[in-house]
């Protein structure tokens, strides 16, 4: 019995132990989703999508480069991007045209902004699974005490309690609900311009 009750008390302290660092990341994350939602609002409003003059521009740097013209390639190539990553992309790109191994250094260029994109992606996509997860700790955690308050008569102390996890609860949904709704649009963003990217590498081969 002793040992039983020595069991359960480590884990009710180490239980109790984790709400603070709970609150505080919660607290992080729900920062996180102000700056992100700012973030998102900009890009959403420069972001456009030209799919005429980036093929014109192609078939356009493609033809320069056949005829040996690699620096009118280069400038062909860098105004066709019609958002800031797909420009970064074509810069990038017009840099190695006349590189004697065009196709595997294009290959790596296009799979290094791949890792860029999965990156940005990550984030969102952690917040969205952490946020909830962390808010059920915080709404479990101070049940305990919450509890043992009512056994023990102590309104106040039940009622702080249920504060805590009911405030906890909604900081974690909140915040994966917008980091959630941010990496669907985004994911849909960067699945059109990995296709636009891999058009572009196609078509310089």
């Amino acid at each position: 019995m002793d040992i039983s009750s020595g069991i359960f008390g480590t884990m009710f302290m180490i239980s109790n132990s984790l709400l603070y660092p709970v609150i505080l990341i919660l607290l992080g994350l729900i920062a996180w989703s102000f700056v992100s939602t700012g973030q998102f609002i900009s890009e959403y409003t420069a972001r456009s999508r030209d799919a005429k003059r980036l093929k014109a521009g192609c078939r356009d740097a493609r033809e320069k480069k056949e005829k040996g013209d690699l620096n009118g390639a280069a400038a062909v190539l860098t105004g066709s991007g019609s958002n800031d990553l797909l420009k970064r992309f074509l810069k990038d790109l017009s840099e190695i045209l006349g590189a004697g191994n065009f196709s595997v250094e294009a290959e790596k260029v296009l799979q290094d902004y791949e890792l860029k994109i999965a990156g940005e992606l990550m984030q969102a996509r952690l917040v969205a699974r952490v946020g909830p997860m962390l808010g059920l700790m915080g709404t479990l955690i101070p049940m305990g005490p919450a509890l043992i308050g009512l056994s023990s008569g102590n309104v106040q102390e039940l009622a702080a309690n249920l504060v805590i996890a009911f405030a906890t609860t909604v900081l974690g949904l909140l915040a994966g609900g917008v980091a959630y709704c941010i990496l669907l649009v985004k994911k849909k963003w960067y699945t059109q311009d990995l296709s636009d990217m891999e058009y572009v590498v196609e078509v310089l081969k």
